[in-house]
């Protein structure tokens, strides 16, 4: 692993993994020679598919990290794990069409972030499957509410 992305830049065969639920879920990868927005922009990324997917907001759950992985690589990780390719690979299954093309604009230098209406309007469809989903499992532990484990973006999302 490489501590930033300007020391990943120097390989050749470097990636950058977005991931989320410590690892658990790879949100996208891309080759660090494609990437062409900052690393403030990757952890505001990061943010923004965490908060439309796990719902976690803490950033030592929803990581950005930049690793020695060439194109073809795996990259381990549930839900399948991920792929290096030549391009912006964004998990398919995840993340939305519309989040997985603006995600893949951020990195590219074509977009500062993912639209804020999209980002309100696919975490209000996402907290609604998770509120019915866990309507229908066992009560929680200690009578705790539904949503205890969901949490503000790290980032806030833009107005």
């Amino acid at each position: 692993m490489y501590e930033g992305l300007k020391q990943a830049r120097r390989d050749s065969g470097a990636a950058v993994v977005l991931s989320g639920d410590y690892g658990g879920t790879i949100f996208l990868t891309v080759p660090v020679r494609l990437v062409r927005c900052d690393a403030e922009a990757l952890f505001t990324l990061v943010s923004d598919l965490d908060a439309v997917t796990w719902m976690s907001g803490d950033p030592t759950i929803a990581t950005v990290t930049f690793k020695q992985c060439p194109v073809g690589s795996t990259v381990e990780g549930g839900d399948g794990g991920g792929l290096v390719v030549d391009g912006v690979w964004t998990h398919p299954h995840r993340l939305g069409d519309k989040i997985r093309v603006q995600a893949a604009e951020v990195t590219l230098g074509r977009r500062q972030r993912i639209d804020g209406e999209l980002l309100r309007s696919e975490r209000t469809r996402e907290l609604e499957r998770k509120r019915a989903w866990r309507a229908k499992q066992p009560p929680l532990p200690r009578n705790a509410p539904w949503d205890f484990d969901i949490s503000p973006p790290i980032v806030p999302f833009p107005e």
